[in-house]
């Protein structure tokens, strides 16, 4: 048995994550650390310095951001997350004075307070009201107002039912599934938590390996008992007692070196889906690396007993030696096409979707920006819909003096980046509705091999979206979050010319509603510039995948507000500001920050939403909160 009651030191992030309130760094929130000489700062500008300060790019915090983080994110992502490539050039005790410079602390192991655990057991029938990556059937991010247990004219009622810190986090992204009373979520440092939906106590903790990003999924185990399944940013796969936290078994779905899992597991009649995403695209940019011979893929495996049935990969060859960069290191091809998101489950037609990236190196292949279907029993390729051809990038592109393992010429980063959803028409007609980081959204016919019906260009779209994370969409409609992060789009690094193919396009950054018969736009609710005055790290952008009710839609902001809005019109109809500090149920100092990823949780009458999110310079966060009905609303 593996369940904790500590929170341990584990292997982390995909990019270094931060403090979660000015009181737990010695600096205070947002405050670069001094240029004092002192060890780790002569390391940082030895070895860090060029993309985190100056010429950074849009991907790396700057020192401002940095200054904000805790020892621990910053050590774990040097060590395991996604910095290790430049941590492996650094000694233990260099890549300790770095992190301990730069976030102005002594590095100590967190423990949760034996406060936070609860009194009692939990107990329930095994009922599921929440699991995955869209909430289960159908995976649209609409819940109806059965499960959800409110719909919009309720939510003006709400109130903070209660807040969830973190230990030591910056970054909130894996998903929570709900099932009976409680919650199970993981966390950026591999603790898995069940925690109670009533009051937010702590059931108990799994120690976990890596980083858990995506969602928890809660399928049947070997003996029928409920089962939560996830994976790690290691590629861990997991299989453990959903009401006891025990491990039940653990595989590994990687096959390269650079191979993580960035997107939720998908489980269907017996089987888990793990999307294969790879860290190459950042390995890319030390200039004597050769570049590049990882790709994406999906791997399944039996839900009971965790063996692998079958593995498919977008780039299914092995690359070959294409040439040499302009410092001598070879370049191999084809590579790329990773699956940073979700796999969808169409059980109907027994297939599998999923969204891909680009390709890292030249040439390109069709599986690059695309959307393809998977037979679920065999993993056979079964058709391909790009959505952009010859798109080909990796980090180099952003680093102006290390750029030599950047494809030339250079393509926009324009992923697939959120999992496909399946959409049942108010006709009983279905599309497959997928939006990318071009600013585009497209739907296909399952029916006839991924068929375009139509598309609509709702925005610029940059490296960071356009459709970031996903959308929602209750059959009458789609609800789409377009970011348009002006400064993030692409320049080729060589000859200085935007690779955007609408690049003089305004950005159009909102909440979409499109009808579903032609894509025409309904309405568009857009940001409010206002919020941010004054807040460093504040962004008025809408990157966070949204969740639809029964008359309303909710979306996170990278303001750090969540916000729910009128599926008829687009009006506001509640709003609540989570990038504040809060004192949480668990002791341990909570923050809120920018919402981004997942879109929140709605069952049973709550609300969940995680806060807090410093990648990309965002403001950072540790908090999981719960909304619900206000008691005194529910009296008769």
């Amino acid at each position: 048995m593996r369940t904790l009651r500590i929170a341990s030191i584990a292997i982390a992030l995909i990019i270094p994550a931060g403090s979660t309130t000015a009181q737990e760094t010695g600096r205070g929130l947002l405050t670069p650390p001094p240029m004092d000489g002192s060890p780790g700062h002569t390391i940082y500008a030895a070895s860090c310095a060029e993309c985190h300060s100056g010429e950074r790019t849009a991907r790396a915090p700057g020192l401002t951001t940095l200054g904000a983080m805790t020892p621990r994110a910053v050590l774990s992502s040097l060590e395991a997350g996604r910095m290790r490539r430049h941590g492996e050039q650094l000694t233990p005790e260099e890549r300790r004075a770095v992190a301990e410079w730069l976030t102005g602390e002594t590095l100590a192991e967190t423990r949760l307070p034996s406060s936070a655990f609860c009194a009692s057991a939990p107990e329930g029938t095994g009922a599921v009201h929440w699991s995955g990556w869209g909430g289960g059937a159908g995976e649209t991010g609409f819940v109806d107002a059965t499960r959800a247990g409110l719909t919009a004219a309720d939510l003006p009622k709400l109130e903070l039912a209660w807040a969830f810190g973190f230990p030591d986090a910056s970054q909130v992204r894996s998903k929570p599934a709900v099932i009976d009373d409680r919650i199970i979520v993981g966390s950026a440092y591999g603790e898995v938590y069940s925690i109670d939906l009533e009051t937010g106590c702590v059931h108990w903790v799994f120690a976990g390996d890596a980083a858990v990003r995506g969602a928890i999924a809660i399928g049947d185990g070997s003996d029928g008992s409920r089962t939560a399944f996830f994976a790690d940013f290691g590629t861990n796969v997991f299989a453990i007692d959903a009401v006891t936290g025990e491990l039940r078994w653990r595989a590994s779905a990687g096959t390269h070196s650079d191979h993580v899992v960035t997107g939720s597991v998908a489980v269907h009649d017996g089987r888990v889906f793990v999307p294969l995403s790879s860290m190459e695209i950042l390995t890319a940019g030390n200039p004597t690396y050769e570049c590049c011979t990882s790709s994406g893929g999906v791997v399944a495996f039996s839900a009971q007993t965790g063996e692998q049935l079958w593995a498919f990969m977008t780039v299914p060859e092995t690359p070959r030696h294409v040439g040499e960069n302009e410092v001598g290191a070879r370049t191999f091809a084809p590579s790329g096409a990773p699956v940073w998101s979700s796999p969808t489950v169409d059980a109907e037609r027994g297939l599998l979707y999923i969204g891909t990236g680009e390709n890292y190196t030249r040439p390109t292949t069709g599986a690059s920006d695309a959307i393809i279907a998977l037979d679920m029993a065999t993993g056979a390729a079964v058709w391909t819909f790009q959505g952009r051809e010859d798109d080909a990038w990796n980090m180099a592109c952003q680093t102006p003096r290390n750029f030599q393992n950047c494809p030339d010429p250079s393509g926009p980063d324009h992923d697939f980046g959120m999992a496909p959803i399946l959409v049942t028409r108010d006709d009983g007609s279905q599309l497959l509705v997928a939006g990318q980081k071009s600013g585009m959204v497209w739907a296909l016919d399952p029916d006839a091999a991924g068929e375009l019906v139509w598309a609509r260009r709702i925005g610029k779209g940059s490296a960071l979206g356009g459709i970031h994370w996903g959308l929602a969409s209750d059959g009458r409609r789609a609800y789409v979050p377009n970011v348009d992060h002006a400064f993030a789009v692409m320049v080729d690094p060589r000859s200085g010319v935007s690779t955007q193919a609408n690049s003089e396009d305004p950005p159009a950054p909102g909440v979409y509603a499109l009808e579903l018969a032609a894509g025409e736009v309904l309405w568009r609710a857009e940001p409010d510039l206002t919020v941010c005055q004054g807040r460093p790290g504040c962004m008025p952008y809408f990157s966070a995948a949204p969740t639809a009710i029964e008359g309303a839609v909710l979306a996170g902001s990278l303001d750090g507000h969540l916000r729910a809005y009128s599926t008829e019109d687009g009006s506001v109809l509640w709003d609540v500001d989570t990038a504040r500090e809060f004192e949480t149920v668990n002791g341990v100092p909570g923050r809120g920050g920018a919402i981004d990823g997942p879109g929140p949780v709605v069952a049973r009458g709550y609300i969940l939403v995680n806060s807090g999110y410093d990648l990309f310079s965002q403001m950072p966060g540790n908090l999981l909160l719960a909304y619900r009905i206000r008691p005194q609303e529910l009296l008769p």
